[in-house]
């Protein structure tokens, strides 16, 4: 794996193209530098305040940084597995295909989903909730402030009810629920045994809090880690076997209608 780079760009005298300076710095083709300055990898430095700059033709002026971080192991994805599977005008929710980053660092977010439906709507997106990386499954967006304000307010009440299908190594026999903090912090998952295959568990798993990592760790505690789970459980080069597959939540615009949403059956676990 090559190394990641940072280059800086100080600007201590007259305003000059972003896109120039850090061909100065860099070495890199001005051709090279556009494209990581639209993927967001190119940060501008003013004082306390930093802020992704994507247009070639940004100037940095007198006392200004701009930073280029470069990650040459980022790999292209193929980002028609992204499916908005509900939507309106303030507000939807997207399927997110395991492998795919729910948001971006400050080496880029051309590969994130967060950014894809940004450009897909043409319009501001707001993030409500994440999924780790190797996670498939749903994730709520708002398209603007108020959606956004609303649709957090029902994740700080836990009135959001999140599922997921989980296989598990090993036959687990009876459902129940786990309450083993993460970090300090309080976590609590609920757990119910679906069937057995092969030797493994089915599990529907709902999780009342929302720490990371939680249902990956709450599992690997009881001794049934997720297939898959390179972190808490086996290293046997499979996927992940978790998916975010349902979620029941009240139309942030219309509190007194409840839906329910979920993935299609093609991408279900089980």
């Amino acid at each position: 794996m090559e190394k990641k780079q940072t280059f800086t760009y100080h600007c201590k005298g007259e305003t000059v193209g972003a896109a120039d300076a850090l061909v100065e710095v860099s070495g890199f083709s001005k051709a090279k530098i556009k494209g990581l300055m639209s993927a967001g990898a190119v940060w501008l430095h003013a004082g306390k305040k930093q802020k992704v700059i994507r247009r070639a033709s940004s100037l940095v002026k007198k006392d200004e940084k701009i930073k280029l971080y470069f990650d040459p192991n980022i790999k292209e994805f193929d980002m028609s597995k992204v499916q908005c599977v509900h939507d309106t005008h303030n507000w939807g929710i997207w399927f997110k295909p395991a492998g795919l980053l729910s948001q971006g660092t400050k080496y880029g977010d051309e590969f994130t989903i967060l950014r894809h439906i940004e450009k897909s709507i043409n319009r501001e997106v707001f993030l409500i909730h994440r999924l780790d990386r190797e996670t498939s499954g749903l994730m709520i967006f708002a398209y603007n402030k108020k959606a956004a304000r609303l649709l957090s307010e029902q994740i700080r009440e836990r009135s959001i009810r999140k599922f997921y299908q989980a296989v598990v190594h090993g036959t687990l026999s009876e459902s129940g629920e786990s309450h083993d903090p993460i970090d300090d912090k309080e976590a609590h998952t609920k757990y119910e045994v679906v069937s057995h295959k092969d030797g493994n568990t089915n599990l529907d798993v709902e999780i009342i809090t929302g720490r990371k990592h939680q249902i990956r760790i709450h599992l690997a505690n009881i001794g049934y880690p997720v297939i898959g789970d390179k972190a808490y459980g086996k290293r046997d080069g499979r996927s992940l076997k978790l998916v975010a597959y349902k979620l029941i939540l009240n139309d942030p615009y219309r509190p007194e209608k409840q839906l329910e949403v979920s993935i299609s059956e093609k991408e279900k676990l089980f």
